[in-house]
């Protein structure tokens, strides 16, 4: 084995291990909303350097779903500012919406 191929074999084991600590500090709810969709962290491929976090739901994307703020909401508190890419089955091109912003739908000025 070259040390290349150790190098990808640790990165890839340092990601499996953040994407199943992130998903063992979630909610049994969020988990499994989770478990419902396919999902990937890419970090610094998203806007401007933010990790990228990419969801293929099995339902309609909507900005105020529960499920979507709740995890807005995580990945606040566990890296920061986190860019989404939402996928659905009704169009091949993704969502793309910061957690921020999915967080500012929470508040009720918003919806004048």
């Amino acid at each position: 084995m070259t040390s290349t191929d150790r190098h990808l074999l640790q990165e890839l084991s340092r990601k499996q291990q953040q994407l199943q600590s992130f998903r063992a500090s979630l909610s049994l709810t969020l988990q499994s909303n989770l478990d419902q969709c396919e999902w990937s962290l890419l970090p610094g491929a998203g806007q401007g350097g933010l990790p990228l976090i990419t969801l293929r739901l099995p339902w309609r994307v909507s900005l105020g779903d529960p499920f979507l703020v709740a995890l807005a909401e995580q990945t606040l508190q566990t890296w920061g500012a986190v860019d989404f890419s939402l996928f659905s089955g009704e169009s091949p091109e993704p969502v793309r919406v910061l957690n921020r912003t999915l967080l500012d739908h929470r508040w009720p000025w918003r919806k004048a």
